[in-house]
C-alpha cells in the first residue's frame, strides 16, 4: 500500500512539473510574441511618423514676399498704369527690403530664377536640397517686353540674408552659375537640380489687392490673393504680417 502510496504522489509530482513547465514555456513565448508585436508596432509607428513627416515637407510652402497694389492711374476710365509695392521676407517672415514699381497696365507679371531638387532630398529634409530656392529678378506687365522689366535685384547679385551663412554660400554658387545649371544636364545632375528655370506668375491686379508669394518646397512660386479688408480680429497687419512704414 505504501508503495502504491509513494508511486501515486511521484506520478502527481511528475505531472505538476511536467504541466508547470509547459505553462511557464507557453507563458514565455507569449511573452515573447507580445515584445515581439509591441517591437514591430513602435517600428510601424516610426516608419508612418516619417512617412507623415516626408509628405509633409513634400507639400510645405513658405512666403517669399508680398505684393500690395498701391494705387492705378486712370485714363478714360481704363487702366494706364498700376503701381505695386513688393516685401521681400527672409525664412523666418522677417522683412529684408521693399520697393515700388509702376508698370502700364493692370496685369502684372512677377518674374524669377528657380532652382528645383529631387523629390528626395525634399522629403528627407537635406539641409541644402530640402527646398526650392526662388530669386525674385524683375517686374513687368503685358504691355512691356520681358527684357524691359524692372529689375527687383541687380543681375547676378546674391539675395539679401544669404551670403553669411554656410547654406548661404550653396545658394551663392548656384546663383553665380545659374544659366549653366539650366543649360547643362550633367552640371546640374552633379549636385542634385531637378531643373534649374526662369518663371513668372501674374495677374490682373486692382488697387488694395494684396498677394503673397509663396514657394512650394518640391514645386515653384504661386501668387496667391489674400484678403485686402482687415480681418476683425487680427487688423490688416495679421494678415500680411508686415507692417507699414
Amino acid at each position: 500500500m505504501n508503495e502504491i502510496k509513494r508511486l501515486l504522489l511521484m506520478t502527481i509530482l511528475l505531472v505538476a512539473a511536467v504541466g508547470g513547465g509547459i505553462w511557464w514555456g507557453l507563458h514565455d513565448r507569449h511573452e515573447a510574441m507580445i515584445e515581439e508585436l509591441e517591437t514591430r508596432n513602435d517600428v510601424l509607428s516610426d516608419q508612418l511618423q516619417e512617412r507623415s513627416e516626408m509628405l509633409d515637407r513634400l507639400g510645405r510652402n513658405e512666403r517669399t514676399g508680398v505684393v500690395r497694389v498701391l494705387d492705378q492711374m486712370l485714363v478714360d476710365g481704363e487702366i494706364e498704369a498700376t503701381t505695386i509695392e513688393l516685401i521681400e521676407l527672409d525664412d523666418d517672415g522677417s522683412e529684408l527690403a521693399r520697393q515700388e514699381f509702376s508698370v502700364p497696365g493692370d496685369v502684372v507679371f512677377i518674374d524669377a530664377k528657380t532652382v528645383k531638387f529631387e523629390s528626395e532630398d525634399v522629403s528627407s529634409g537635406h539641409p541644402f536640397r530640402g527646398r526650392t530656392l526662388v530669386l525674385l529678378s524683375r517686374i513687368y506687365s503685358d504691355r512691356m517686353a520681358p527684357r524691359t522689366g524692372l529689375p527687383i535685384d541687380l543681375p547676378g547679385a546674391v539675395p539679401p540674408g544669404y551670403a553669411s551663412e554656410t547654406i548661404g554660400r550653396f545658394e551663392q554658387g548656384i546663383w553665380e552659375q545659374f544659366w549653366v545649371l539650366a543649360r547643362d544636364r550633367e552640371v546640374a545632375d552633379s549636385i542634385g537640380i531637378r531643373v534649374a528655370q526662369g518663371e513668372a506668375v501674374y495677374k490682373p491686379m486692382r488697387t488694395g489687392d494684396v498677394f503673397e508669394l509663396q514657394v512650394d518646397s518640391f514645386g515653384g512660386i504661386n501668387l496667391v490673393p489674400m484678403p485686402s479688408t482687415p480681418d476683425p480680429q487680427n487688423g490688416f497687419e495679421g494678415v500680411v504680417s508686415v507692417p507699414d512704414r
